[in-house]
């Protein structure tokens, strides 16, 4: 069953007859569409998604808590995947392709990236004015750069706070369009060097984040499952 989306969601929303939620967000541009493939296609979590000169826009889907739990209070996360895109250039200032997701309690905005619409590697000056280096580790077959910045008061976030808030950054070196991200080894990492991650785990998504330009993703397999 594949269902279709044009326009913001206002929120996390369940998918039918699946354990994933979605959420499609943008600013200024037209004409962004989100299709998902349905829970018995691709990996069941599987999307397309396509815009056209936003300010920004994000796509994602994969799962949805908010339970007032940590995230050590779920089994260890991974998600399998692979798919094709537009070229470099078509995503914008800036862009991200990887698992996302945010955390209450504090809030926290985060991001594992293995692949983006632009030239070269992704540096703090993208990311933002203040984003620091904090280590680099390795996982999945790559270095991952590991970052922190601080989003500015005023920005969009999911508990429509007029404060700034913290963003955690994991940059893979390598980057690749298949394979499988091993996501509680990121928060592990994170948490070890001194950034920890709130208290409620609000979500874990697979994303796509594009601040202008027109493009596409086309999802082949977005698989996302929890072992001991």
């Amino acid at each position: 069953m594949e269902i279709q989306f044009n326009g913001n969601s206002g929120g996390n929303k369940q998918l039918p007859d699946s354990p994933y939620g979605y959420e499609m967000w943008s600013a200024g541009g037209n004409d962004h569409k989100l299709t998902w493939y349905g829970t018995d296609k691709r990996g069941g979590a599987a999307f397309k998604a396509e815009w056209n000169e936003p300010d920004d826009f994000l796509g994602r889907i994969g799962y949805y808590w908010n339970r007032n739990k940590p995230y050590t209070e779920y089994k260890n996360l991974f998600c399998d995947f692979e798919f094709t895109r537009s070229e470099n250039g078509t995503g914008g200032r800036y862009s991200y392709i990887g698992i996302y997701g945010w955390s209450k309690d504090p809030m926290i905005e985060w991001y594992i990236v293995d692949d983006w619409f632009g030239d070269g590697t992704i540096d703090p000056s993208v990311i933002g004015g203040d984003a620091r280096k904090k280590g680099e580790f390795t996982a999945d077959g790559s270095v991952y750069f590991i970052y922190y910045a601080t989003r500015p008061a005023g920005s969009g976030n999911i508990c429509g706070t007029k404060d700034p808030f913290p963003q955690f950054f994991s940059i893979r070196q390598n980057r690749r369009n298949s394979g499988k991200i091993s996501i509680t080894e990121h928060f592990k990492e994170w948490e070890r060097i001194g950034l920890k991650l709130g208290n409620n785990m609000y979500e874990s998504k697979f994303l796509v984040e594009a601040a202008g330009g027109t493009g596409w993703f086309d999802a082949a397999l977005i698989s996302f499952y929890q072992k001991d």
